[in-house]
């Protein structure tokens, strides 16, 4: 369980450290994504789509849309499902050093989210996602018998990256509060004295000095 949580909180430090430009992206759909999943727990019947979200924040700054909310959606009205199933294929591309992926899944999720709805589009990324795990493990036991010296998948490698993909899409949501949260507290954090040697430091006693063995006697 310990080791389990050390790799959460490793790949929670992951997530926040990527590339300046994709920081601000990752923000933006971050803020994005989270506002939208919050709306879907609404008292009122009426969930706000994704793209509302996104006009409704343009309409507090200021910023007429122009309707383009409105045609945006009937342009991915034919291709909910389509966009739910590419988002859970980009979801399980997701790497350590590609993060990238995660984000764009996010973004074709709730794309396909305005045909299909909030728990449908989740449902059938996180199936895709699943699956397309399911089969590389399946295809790795069935190579695993056939020994090559090619690149091949090894069931535990398999799963490991699964896990890995699957938490760096689910902190998407989580970056951008997670990440105003560590700059404001990292001025306030110290790192202790660090410990070079567990075992303590025990003095050299003085004893009788011993001649050298090349020393020449005293004939005085």
């Amino acid at each position: 369980m310990r080791e389990r949580r050390q790799e959460l909180a490793r790949l929670y430090r992951v997530a926040l450290d990527r590339p300046r430009g994709q920081q601000v992206l990752a923000f933006a759909v971050s803020a994005w994504a989270l506002v939208w999943i919050l709306g879907q727990f609404a008292a009122h019947p009426d969930s706000p789509s994704a793209l509302d979200v996104l006009s409704d924040v343009a309409a507090r700054l200021g910023v007429a849309t122009g309707g383009w909310d409105e045609r945006l959606a009937q342009a991915w009205q034919s291709g909910g499902a389509g966009l739910a199933v590419l988002g859970g294929l980009l979801w399980a591309a997701t790497t350590e050093r590609g993060q990238a992926p995660a984000l764009l899944g996010w973004i074709a999720v709730m794309l396909g989210a305005e045909r299909l709805g909030y728990q449908p589009a989740v449902l059938l990324a996180v199936a895709t996602m699943v699956c397309f795990v399911l089969v590389l493990w399946l295809a790795a036991l069935v190579s695993g018998r056939f020994p090559e010296r090619r690149a091949v998948l090894l069931p535990r490698d398999v799963v490991r990256a699964g896990v890995t993909a699957a938490t760096l899409a689910a902190v998407v949501p989580l970056f951008a509060p997670a990440f105003a949260l560590d700059r404001v507290v990292r001025p306030y954090l110290v790192k202790g004295p660090r410990r070079t040697s567990s075992a303590p430091f025990v003095p050299e006693q003085p004893g009788p000095r011993r001649a050298a063995p090349d020393a020449e006697p005293d004939r005085r």
